[in-house]
């Protein structure tokens, strides 16, 4: 059997008032930090949550902003891509009637050149056939 003696209550007296000096001491103060530090941790991470969340957010908004852009860009693109082809048309108009103003010109010019011609061939003609008419007539005078 187990002899229970005075040193056991003194052991018991020593171990009792030990843990109760390291639970101030010791104990009490570590758990008081861990429970900080997890704290601390759990803050962290629900800052960091709510950064990430910001930053999706941030990340959404610019690529709608960046969407819209090009989008815009691609409307001023093709605004500016058939205004040219307007432009262009309207160019080639204009060319097309002042090229067909100058045929027109150059052929009423022609028609003046000939008729012009014309008349003074009309005239030496006249001078030819009358010459001719004369030595085909002095021809047969002097035969």
């Amino acid at each position: 059997m187990i002899d229970l003696d005075y040193t056991f209550f003194i052991q018991l007296i020593i171990f009792l008032s030990l843990f109760v000096l390291l639970k101030f001491i010791l104990f009490d103060p570590y758990l008081k930090n861990l429970k900080k530090r997890e704290e601390v941790l759990i803050g962290y991470k629900k800052e960091a949550e709510e950064l990430r969340q910001k930053v999706d957010e941030l990340s959404r908004q610019f690529d709608e902003k960046i969407k819209a852009i090009r989008e815009e860009a691609r409307k001023d693109y093709e605004n500016i891509k058939n205004e040219g082809n307007l432009e262009r048309e309207k160019i080639l108009s204009d060319a097309r009637q002042k090229m067909g103003e100058i045929i027109e010109k150059g052929r009423e010019d022609l028609r003046r050149e000939r008729d012009t011609v014309l008349q003074n061939a009309s005239k030496h003609i006249d001078e030819i056939s009358s010459q001719i008419s004369e030595r085909i007539l002095k021809g047969r005078k002097g035969n």
